[in-house]
């Protein structure tokens, strides 16, 4: 019986687009380069944790003028939570978990001919 797969997740923020001005704001955020990683509690045949990742690019929300956060001053948690506004993370989390399960489990092998 297998058991059931336990995934740990990350993101890694890899590039803010922003733009030098706008209103009377300065270096606004609006897109987000990222890498969102699952590690599974699974181990390999070599020892190693089953992973696997997916890459993309968020818009951001235009800025409230009374609640901006300076470029400078901006943190990996932040940047999170704007990414979680969107709604798409269940979509992102349900991808690389099957792409985890697909490793453990393959539907497919490719081997090398008999001859």
């Amino acid at each position: 019986m297998n058991k059931k797969m336990a995934n740990t997740y990350a993101w890694t923020i890899n590039k803010l687009d922003v733009r030098p001005t706008q209103d009377s704001l300065s270096d606004v955020v609006y897109n987000i380069h990222w890498l969102y990683t699952a590690t599974s509690d699974q181990i390999d045949a070599n020892g190693n944790a089953y992973t696997a990742q997916a890459v993309g690019v968020s818009s951001v929300e235009e800025p409230d003028p009374d609640n901006f956060t300076a470029f400078a001053d901006l943190t990996q948690s932040q940047v999170e939570e704007w990414l979680a506004m969107d709604g798409s993370i269940a979509n992102i989390k349900a991808h690389v978990d099957s792409m985890i399960e697909e490793k453990i489990n393959p539907i497919s092998i490719t081997k090398e001919v008999p001859w």
